[in-house]
């Protein structure tokens, strides 16, 4: 038998309100806005790629727009140089109609003469560790897995019960705060966490017809890289085309 002091009682109490406001503001079906930093610079070889991007995650468990904006950065690289994003503008939108399917819809235009509507069926084998961190007050638990080219680690929290998180790393049992890829290039991290009342925006992309697949996709960006690399050794110039972003677009 044991007695806790009135004030004690009192700190207890609050904690538990705390737990359970928690609990209750982001329970599932809540809409939540995630705002991400998001930057991606890989320097391995002249074949890498970068983007500074602030990202805006709007999720409701079931389906979800992940948006991403130019970020107005200038950065000296070693390999790239001088970068100023100041003066560019650029956006674009990541549309998930079913989580539970991991299936995703999006424009891209990088290496094609028309933009397409990519529909893109994913699966990722995450592997769960014994290992936590805190992100945003959050315990978060780690997840390892192979995507695409690159090896990640995500860190997620199971007190928020969303199967979601930033552009296609998804699938694990709560939302993930921050992905990074273990060679360095990759970095995706939660800055700031908010109910919001309105509801996850419809398919920007529904009724838009001659979607392709992320594998099509890959074969007619292929032909351009290979089209564009062979003009550049010809001409001797310097064109630069990456064959790979945060997923690689031409295979090692």
């Amino acid at each position: 038998m044991f007695s806790i002091k009135k004030s004690n009682r009192n700190q207890v109490l609050n904690f538990i309100l705390i737990i359970f406001f928690v609990s209750a503001s982001f329970s599932q079906n809540e809409t939540l806005e995630v705002d991400y930093n998001s930057v991606l610079l890989d320097e391995m070889d002249d074949y890498g790629s970068f983007s500074f991007f602030d990202g805006k995650l709007i999720t409701n468990g079931t389906k979800s727009v992940y948006s991403i904006t130019l970020k107005d950065t200038i950065v000296d690289t070693a390999l790239f140089g001088y970068i100023d994003n100041s003066e560019f503008n650029f956006s674009k939108s990541y549309y998930k109609g079913s989580l539970k399917n991991q299936v995703i819809y999006y424009r891209e235009k990088r290496g094609l003469q028309r933009p397409k509507l990519i529909k893109d069926n994913y699966n990722t084998d995450w592997k769960l560790l014994d290992e936590y961190t805190s992100v945003l007050g959050f315990r978060c638990q780690k997840a390892t897995c192979e995507f695409r080219g690159r090896s990640y680690e995500a860190f997620f929290t199971s007190e928020i019960p969303y199967n979601d998180g930033p552009y296609k790393f998804d699938g694990l049992p709560g939302l993930i705060l921050k992905v990074k890829s273990l060679d360095g290039a990759l970095e995706i991290k939660a800055k700031q966490i908010t109910n919001v009342e309105e509801d996850v925006p419809k398919n920007p992309y529904d009724g838009l017809e001659h979607s392709i697949n992320f594998d099509d996709y890959k074969k007619l960006y292929k032909k351009y890289f290979n089209n564009m690399t062979g003009y550049r050794a010809d001409m001797d110039s310097e064109i630069f085309v990456p064959n790979r972003y945060i997923e690689f677009l031409i295979d090692e």
